[in-house]
């Protein structure tokens, strides 16, 4: 058992409440990041996407994934 699990279950119970929501606010946050990273590759013009070596099909792939996927 890793020593982070270890630490984590000698914790008072409120402690890991607000441990347990700190992580899953952090997730939100990515999430919502993903979703706006997506969303602002998709406003790109092609002569940028050039630029970065990107085509419209690598951005199109991108955008259609959900935003809890990588």
């Amino acid at each position: 058992m890793s020593e982070i699990l270890r630490n984590r279950r000698s914790l008072p119970v409120h402690q890991r409440v607000v441990a347990a929501l700190c992580q899953i606010f952090d997730v939100l946050m990515l999430w919502q990041e993903r979703h706006r990273e997506r969303r602002n590759l998709a406003m790109l013009s092609d002569h940028v996407l050039k630029d970065i070596g990107a085509s419209r099909a690598d951005i199109d792939l991108e955008i259609s994934k959900k935003f809890w996927r990588r």
